[in-house]
């Protein structure tokens, strides 16, 4: 049976082949899972809805004044997102979060001080093939599965790779099409809070249709990153065993485009780029190594020995930081010395990992092992294990002082945990206790 979701316009019978086939789908792996329907909405006015940019009165991150030494978490919320959350992202002045939803075929905007959901970016669905990573084989799904997300332009443009589809599409954070006239797009659906009418619990949505330009890169893109200046983004590609590098240099769409394929990779996945925008870092899962490749000569500089199934990888100044999947841990490599200079061990399947503003911790998602860890940087010694079930697989960190927000993206539950941190004293160990009291003092 084939049916094709139009464009321009889906049609009674493709919504009902989606609510059919997601049905017979049944829960079969990654980017496999059924995708959750687009709910109705309340009319509104018909009047084009252009959100505004970030409030000027939004605190900007300032890092903590004081090394930490222990960590206490002051509260935990939990807040409802769409299927099969893959990544968390904040903007830089940390007024916006933003939940990219795989099996939900959606992204979430939401205020962060709030806690309040105000976008909804939502895909028209296109069948596609997907790949069932427990069976390792390819399945019948939809195209339109975003699975990371990155800022560029000064938070103005999201870039989001869409798993089936080969390719990432754009999303104007401030306007609404960028769409290119005799280039390819993607169809979504933007659904925009509006201020409350008579009941204050209903929520009332506008909805609208936009158009987003798509770029091909490989086949089953993953990470996205990009350079600090914005002259070049950069996205790996699974199933391809290459790195797309995209041109963004101009501020006008029209002119992005890929410029370079890097590799063949065994499963590159996890990317990041020196603050300089001179030296990019590919973690390959299917090896154990991470490849330096110098900017813009795209020629590999190093291959850097880290441990098998290297996933994801995030650098500042002279260190390297990185999760391995398989082997659960965390590593610490000195650049300026070449050298391992400290690792520790994680629940099972440390998945993504950011840095604290300061970056003087280091947040962990364990997939497989249903928890939040904190590490201290200078020695990866672990802070704390904080539990966040059904799969956490992403987290963005707001700070503002010595007060810390870990966002943690929950795959199998569709929702967002949100932890709040603080500094404390170090509690002194156990049998030093013991023994100053049998000294009596």
């Amino acid at each position: 049976m084939v049916m094709i979701f139009n464009r321009r316009k889906a049609t009674a019978g493709s919504w009902l082949f989606l609510a059919s086939y997601l049905l017979l789908l049944g829960l079969t792996g990654c980017a496999g899972l059924p995708a959750q329907q687009i709910e109705p909405v309340t009319p509104a006015p018909v009047q084009q809805i252009i959100p505004k940019s970030a409030p000027a009165s939004s605190p900007v991150p300032t890092p903590c004044r004081t090394p930490i030494s222990a960590l206490e978490s002051v509260q935990e919320e939990t807040l409802a997102a769409a299927t099969g959350v893959k990544a968390v992202v904040l903007n830089q002045d940390g007024s916006r979060v933003y939940s990219v939803n795989l099996e939900g075929m959606s992204v979430y905007e939401y205020a962060r001080s709030a806690r309040r959901l105000e976008r909804k970016l939502v895909f028209v669905p296109h069948r596609g093939t997907g790949f069932n990573y427990r069976t390792k084989r390819r399945i019948r799904s939809f195209q339109e599965k975003p699975v990371e997300a990155h800022f560029t332009h000064q938070d103005r443009y999201l870039w989001i790779s869409l798993h089936n589809a080969g390719g990432v599409v754009v999303w104007d954070l401030r306007g609404l099409d960028t769409a290119v006239d005799g280039r390819p797009f993607k169809d979504a659906f933007l659904y925009t809070l509006l201020p409350y009418v008579g009941n204050p619990k209903a929520a009332n949505w506008h909805k609208q249709r936009v158009r987003l330009l798509w770029i091909k890169t490989g086949a089953t893109p993953k990470v996205i990153t990009a350079t600090p200046d914005n002259k070049y983004l950069f996205v790996s590609n699974w199933h391809s065993g290459t790195v797309s590098v995209i041109d963004i240099q101009s501020s006008e769409a029209k002119d992005w485009s890929v410029i370079k394929q890097l590799g063949h990779f065994p499963i590159p996945r996890g990317l990041a780029v020196t603050p300089d925008s001179g030296s990019l870092f590919i973690s390959q899962m299917g090896s154990s190594y991470i490849s330096k490749y110098g900017i813009p000569d795209w020629k590999e500089k190093q291959r850097i020995s880290v441990g098998t199934n290297p996933r994801h990888v995030v650098v500042k100044d002279e260190v390297l930081y990185l999760s391995l999947n398989r082997s659960a841990q965390l590593k610490k490599y000195d650049l300026s010395e070449n050298r391992m200079v400290a690792k520790a061990q994680t629940k099972p399947q440390p998945r993504t990992i950011v840095l604290s503003y300061d970056a003087q911790l280091l947040f962990a998602t364990c997939y497989k092992g249903n928890a939040l860890q904190v590490f201290r940087t200078s020695d990866l010694v672990c802070l704390g294990t904080w539990s966040s079930q059904s799969h956490p697989v992403a987290v963005a960190v707001f700070q503002d002082q010595d007060r810390y927000e870990a966002w943690v993206g929950n795959y199998s539950s569709g929702t967002l945990r949100i932890f709040t941190f603080s500094p404390s004293e170090p509690r002194p160990p156990l049998n030093t206790i013991i023994d100053a009291d049998k000294r009596g003092w």
